[in-house]
């Protein structure tokens, strides 16, 4: 459950960019500055040390985007504005599985199934809330920076259907 649940939330946080995911340990710090990368660099790559904390794993991958994207100052407000909502996304959706958690062994079957579908569907309203926010970013890409994001984001769609195949 914990892996589902982490998984998600970092899913949420970072739907469309971030494939390269592993359990995330729940807290706070402040990132590092993720290794340079191309442009067109969608593969994952392997770090000395994996972040701490889920806050850490979704910093770095914003930063890690940011630098592949090639965000220029004009468009700083709208990345802005899309990385705050995976964060928020990433805290809202860690927050509410915590309370799960905290209440599971006492709720009755249907409480459960209730629980479980308000969790999913705040995570599918915070992804509705990402794509809008990526999408007025997008708008205002370089033919390049949309050529870029649309591989990365293809090589996440590409590796999230690996990683469910090999769960099945």
């Amino acid at each position: 459950m914990r892996t589902i649940a982490l998984f998600g939330a970092i899913l949420l946080a970072a739907a469309p960019a971030f494939a390269q995911t592993e359990t995330p340990v729940p807290g706070s710090g402040t990132p590092a500055a993720p290794p340079a990368r191309s442009a067109t660099a969608a593969a994952p790559h392997y770090r000395a040390a994996k972040p701490a904390t889920l806050e850490e794993q979704v910093n770095e991958r914003i930063a890690a985007m940011h630098q592949q994207l090639k965000i220029t100052p004009e468009q700083q407000p709208a990345w802005d504005a899309f990385a705050q909502t995976m964060r928020d996304n990433t805290t809202a959706t860690e927050q509410a599985y915590r309370a799960r958690r905290a209440s599971v062994a006492t709720m009755s079957a249907p409480d459960n199934m209730k629980n479980f579908a308000q969790i999913e569907q705040a995570r599918t309203d915070g992804v509705q809330k990402l794509a809008a926010s990526f999408q007025t970013l997008y708008d205002g890409m370089s033919d390049a920076q949309k050529k870029t994001a649309d591989e990365v984001f293809r090589h996440y769609g590409e590796q999230h259907e690996a990683h469910h195949k090999a769960a099945s």
